[in-house]
């Protein structure tokens, strides 16, 4: 009797001793890596009973001055590096047009794009490219620049080519308004190119206005189903900047 006695308190110590030991253990384990010290990056209140809560609501506004959040951005263009107005009405105003003027003896007659474009020009293939109607066609364009057709006249604008020979002449090219049209990916009005011709082609003139002195011709022109365009030209020579 008295050995199993001492059998159970045996037991209870080495029970006892087993427990310590691992509550030893477990206040003794060494933390991996440096400990955070500081207050906490981001400390938000969050209502249980809000659904609509965001951790955007708990960020501090930027430190930027006042009156400078104040401040609106313009949108705009930028044009040989130059930030542009959008509501700009000349985008061609940073560059400077270093051609000659027109001799006041000149057969040519001077030829604004502000002429040939300053109206709306609604055309579509299903309607007006398969058969020509006259009475359509003078009420889509105004009798002033249908009587333009015939004269000789000079235009200015920024060179597109469209063909160029063996020997990098341009034999075709399109005239237009400003760069942006030219050469950025803005799309032209239909009423807004000149389609310009050289039989002996003409040097490659970029990112400068010119000036093209020619024969006009006023007519729609398709191909198949492509329009061309409405103003076309035989190029006679044409002015490059004088600098």
């Amino acid at each position: 009797m008295l050995q199993k006695f001492y059998l159970f308190l045996l037991s209870i110590f080495l029970f006892s001793c087993g427990k310590e030991e691992e509550e030893d253990a477990a206040q003794t384990i060494i933390p991996i890596g440096e400990p955070i010290i500081g207050e906490p990056i981001l400390t938000v209140e969050i209502d249980s009973n809000e659904s609509n809560f965001s951790l955007l609501d708990s960020i501090p506004e930027p430190l930027v001055p006042a009156d400078r959040l104040e401040e609106s951005i313009e949108e705009g263009i930028i044009l040989n590096g130059v930030a542009q107005p959008s509501g700009s009405e000349d985008a061609n105003e940073s560059i400077a047009n270093h051609l000659p003027p027109i001799d006041d003896n000149s057969k040519f007659e001077p030829l604004a794009f502000r002429d040939i474009s300053g109206f709306t020009y609604d055309i579509n293939w299903e309607r007006d490219g398969k058969d020509f109607d006259f009475t359509s066609y003078s009420q889509r364009v105004p009798k002033n620049l249908r009587e333009k057709s015939g004269k000789t006249v000079a235009v200015e604008g920024f060179m597109l080519p469209t063909v160029v020979d063996e020997n990098n002449l341009v034999k075709e090219f399109l005239l237009l308004p400003d760069q942006m049209s030219c050469c950025f990916g803005k799309s032209p009005e239909p009423n807004g190119w000149v389609v310009v011709t050289s039989s002996e082609g003409v040097e490659v003139l970029m990112d400068q206005i010119i000036r093209v002195n020619g024969n006009l011709t006023v007519e729609e022109r398709w191909d198949e189903e492509f329009f061309v365009g409405l103003y076309h030209m035989d190029c006679e020579e044409i002015i490059g900047p004088s600098l």
